[in-house]
């Protein structure tokens, strides 16, 4: 019983120790009459930073659409990326979209989007940061009240001494403290390749009680986005 306790209040500090989720909200919207179970084929598109949203650099915009590629696979059908469909449609059209890219990336994409059905793609993916940053403010002192266990001693009428254990209120005052709040949010979509039309929108908001968790909290993001797409099609 003794280390049940011991082993339960360990427990307890480790979870107060790592850092908390303050806020999450997923804002689905999905085309009731598209039938998703047709799709085989999926064009991911790499995703996108707005203007004026600082992730870290060139090379954290490559980390992130790494990992929007790689969670992708989670989808039950064949997966085909922005390059790959860039070299295929650019050989059926006989243009160098690669090159393209370089120069003008929107209209590079705007082309394979137009020949994304002719490719044998049944839809295509896009994903965009829309909010990456980083809030901290002090939290003053203050004073709460907590339950605590107390041990108190008595003897019985034979005189053994006994031990037992109470719960009790007391007052514990906590230091101020720098606080710390990483935030993100991610827009996604889906769109039918044949139409253009869009069929799974997602927007994805979290802010967590740590400093520059923006990358593991983009990787949920991403992870549970392909999941829940994954048994749309399924």
């Amino acid at each position: 019983m003794v280390i049940k306790k011991i082993l339960g209040a360990i427990l307890l500090l480790t979870v107060l120790a790592l850092p908390q989720t303050v806020f999450a909200e997923k804002t689905d919207w999905t085309d009731r009459n598209f039938y998703f179970r047709n799709i085989r084929t999926v064009i991911v598109f790499d995703a996108t930073v707005s203007p004026g949203v600082d992730v870290g650099g060139s090379i954290a915009v490559l980390n992130i659409q790494d990992r929007f590629r790689q969670d992708s696979r989670k989808l039950p059908c064949r997966i085909i990326t922005e390059a790959q469909a860039r070299q295929i449609i650019g050989g059926q059209i006989r243009m160098n979209l690669d090159a393209l890219s370089l120069s003008n990336p929107m209209q590079a994409r705007q082309i394979v989007m137009q020949n994304a059905y002719n490719l044998g793609a049944d839809a295509w993916i896009v994903a965009n940061v829309d909010a990456w940053g980083n809030q901290t403010y002090v939290e003053p002192e203050r004073t709460v009240w907590e339950n605590r266990r107390q041990t108190r001693t008595y003897y019985d009428q034979w005189g053994r001494r006994h031990e037992e254990s109470y719960m009790t209120q007391v007052p514990v005052t906590y230091p101020p403290r720098r606080v710390d709040i990483s935030t993100v949010q991610v827009t996604m979509q889906a769109y039918d390749a044949r139409t253009g039309a869009l069929i799974f929108a997602r927007k994805d908001v979290r802010d967590r009680e740590d400093y520059s968790a923006q990358s593991g909290m983009f990787g949920r993001i991403s992870n549970s986005f392909y999941e829940d797409l994954a048994k749309k099609i399924r």
